[in-house]
């Protein structure tokens, strides 16, 4: 139900989703932009018996913690008006409540958040929407495209890509692009999703003007139509994680920040303890990101997959740098468990946000592995998903928090569980 009135209130708390929490005559509201010990006048956009949601329309009495926001209208960046220290607090406070309300621990072993190295230009790729001229994100809960001459959160040759398709766009052609840079090798690949009005050669005189004024811009594809492939360039990424060199198709999920992906590998290799004669499983395997580093520690690695291309890439990538110990299996996890026989020293699940299959958590107490990390990037799906493992009996020995996205209220978290 759509409202448009406003409320004054005290901000006493942040939700899981980033948004400030206040009440107002019995009422909740979610007010997005307010800090902890604010008090702000809310505009209500969302209206329910019991709860309400807005967006902080003025600040009547700021948080120390309040900084000033780099972007007028970043919604992508929600959380750039907090200072980094107060960003990194918050994120450990909605862990512990999570697991609190949802896997019942209120003493968990959680261990302090480990901040990013750089909380700004740590991303190295971006979905842009194009409308016109205006190419940027979506606003939030709309489909209105927010121009975006410069985006803080980008690596550097990321922006310079931006800024060289900005010079060159002819209107009408896309409807967005995915700009991804590899971080080791200094170069910026680009796909393309163009409009139906879009000719094969309108699309190859854009990329080659946009190269021309790019150097770093190695490649331009093309996704959505039966012509799919490089217009102009090279049509993979290369980027280096752990030593290892991973060779990425344009659509393959790779994480975003890094230099934090590598701590998280860091953290994985910790608990697992990789060696000759230990025998790993990778659930949600993606490209191999952790698989592959953990193998070439020497432990023999079972990795399941269900996207093609990533078994493609991951398998191409074990190739290249002559990693002999992993084995991909391209199958939906749900599917593939029940096939597989332990025993296995170690179990690894990076789910998607959604978290894990019933039958997935089911299968991992009949492996009965010694020790389970679970990589999760939703405290509240990890909280749900840790309720069976705990009640199969495992035991929660490690919490670890990681900021993988500073500006945003998203929180990766690494967790062992020990049987």
């Amino acid at each position: 139900m759509a409202s448009d009135e406003t409320l004054e209130l005290v901000i006493d708390s942040v939700a899981q989703g980033g948004d400030g929490v206040g009440r107002h005559d019995g009422l909740v509201v979610f007010a997005r932009g307010g800090l902890p010990g604010e008090r702000v006048r809310v505009r209500l956009f969302e209206r329910r018996p019991g709860y309400a949601r807005g967006r902080v329309d003025a600040v009547l009495a700021p948080s120390a913690e309040r900084v000033a926001p780099r972007l007028a209208d970043g919604d992508h960046a929600p959380w750039q008006h907090i200072a980094y220290p107060a960003q990194l607090r918050l994120k450990e406070t909605i862990v512990r409540e999570q697991l609190a309300k949802l896997a019942g621990l209120h003493e968990p072993p959680l261990a302090p958040i480990i901040a990013a190295p750089h909380p700004w230009g740590y991303r190295n790729s971006a979905h842009l929407h194009v409308d016109g001229q205006h190419i940027g994100y979506y606003a939030a809960g709309s489909r209105t495209v927010v121009d975006l001459p410069e985006d803080p959160l980008l690596l550097p040759v990321l922006n310079q890509a931006l800024a060289g398709l900005r010079r060159v766009l002819v209107p009408g052609l896309l409807a967005s692009v995915t700009l991804r840079a590899s971080v080791a090798f200094g170069y910026a690949l680009a796909v393309l999703q163009p409009t139906p009005a879009a000719s094969a050669l309108d699309l190859v005189l854009l990329a080659e003007a946009w190269r021309a004024r790019v150097p770093a811009l190695a490649g331009v594809l093309v996704t959505g139509r039966d012509w799919q492939g490089a217009v102009s360039g090279v049509a993979q990424l290369c980027d280096e994680l752990c030593g290892i060199v991973f060779a990425l198709s344009p659509e393959s999920f790779f994480q975003v920040n890094l230099p934090q992906a590598e701590r998280m590998v860091e953290l994985a290799h910790e608990a697992l303890a990789p060696q000759p004669g230990t025998r790993l499983l990778d659930l949600y395997a993606g490209v191999g990101t952790f698989a592959l580093p953990l193998a070439a520690a020497g432990a023999e690695l079972v990795a399941v997959e269900e996207h093609g291309t990533a078994v493609a890439d991951g398998e191409h990538s074990a190739a290249l740098n002559q990693i002999g110990r992993a084995r991909f299996v391209h199958s939906a996890v749900e599917r593939a468990l029940p096939g597989l026989a332990g025993p296995f020293d170690g179990i690894l699940l990076d789910p998607p946000r959604r978290g894990c299959h019933p039958a997935v958590l089911e299968e991992l107490a009949r492996l009965a592995a010694p020790r389970i990390v679970y990589v999760s990037c939703h405290p509240g799906i990890l909280g749900r998903d840790l309720g069976p493992l705990l009640a199969s009996g495992y035991r929660l020995a490690r919490v670890q928090p990681i900021d993988l996205f500073p500006q945003t209220p998203h929180i990766e978290t690494v967790v062992t569980l020990d049987l």
